[in-house]
């Protein structure tokens, strides 16, 4: 198949066609890829009649499967009724959104790699860019991101703890040190989440509403991210 005007071969093609299909039949919505420019790797927009995948127009080819699984995966989590962190209204911050981000992938993240780990595609590239951010994050995190309750310090929080879950511990092992060092509260903090999303893990929908409860829990962030069960139809 093509995705920004390139061939990326066929590794993914099954699973697009099976998330087209879904979402054409439950959704009443067509499927649409589109180039992406943000923070992230891609990008899921749910809109009337259609859902924008988008992927980001600068990865190398052969990264690109890999985080259009991902995508078409998030779509498949949302048809499952999975569950979703939303921001409270009337409160909640727009500052506190990438922290609302970062906790979802927490957890949902790891549950699309569960399903896409026999496709054999190729996260090379995907890893030494998120290695290359951590490393930056640590060695320039502003000196607020040091006090308990920022939320700079809740997002890199959250990023120790998503790297603890996710990232090869040959490569994790270094940053981890340096980040205990230089963010102690952070650290600390991000271990407990870790620990709290290995309790729960993601194998089902029920998991991942309590791990994604409980992290937002230790977080302290109920303020800002309210956690909604689709099977219910409940937040909280």
């Amino acid at each position: 198949m093509r995705v920004n005007g390139r061939n990326i071969g066929t590794q993914v093609d099954d699973l697009y066609e099976e998330i087209e299909r879904r979402a054409k039949d439950e959704a009443r919505r067509e499927l649409k890829l589109v180039p992406f420019e943000g923070a992230a790797f891609s990008n899921v927009r749910w809109k009337l009649g259609r859902i924008n995948i988008g992927i980001h127009k600068d990865l190398p080819t052969h990264a690109v499967p890999h985080a259009l699984a991902v995508a078409l995966h998030h779509v498949r989590q949302r048809l499952d009724r999975y569950p979703d962190v939303h921001r409270p209204y009337p409160g909640g911050s727009e500052e506190a959104s990438p922290v609302r981000t970062t906790l979802r992938e927490l957890v949902l993240a790891p549950e699309a790699e569960l399903h896409i780990a026999e496709l054999g595609l190729d996260r090379e590239w995907e890893t030494q860019q998120r290695h290359d951010a951590m490393k930056q994050l640590i060695e320039q995190a502003p000196k607020a991101w040091q006090r308990k309750g920022n939320l700079g310090n809740t997002f890199a929080a959250l990023q120790y703890a998503r790297m603890e879950l996710e990232h090869p511990p040959a490569m994790w092992r270094s940053l981890r040190k340096q980040m205990r060092e230089r963010m102690p509260a952070a650290s600390e903090l991000g271990a407990e989440v870790a620990k709290a999303v290995k309790k729960h893990g993601w194998a089902s929908a029920d998991a991942c509403f309590e791990s994604l409860v409980e992290s937002r829990d230790l977080l302290r962030l109920k303020r800002e991210a309210l956690i909604g069960d689709r099977q219910s139809g409940q937040m909280r």
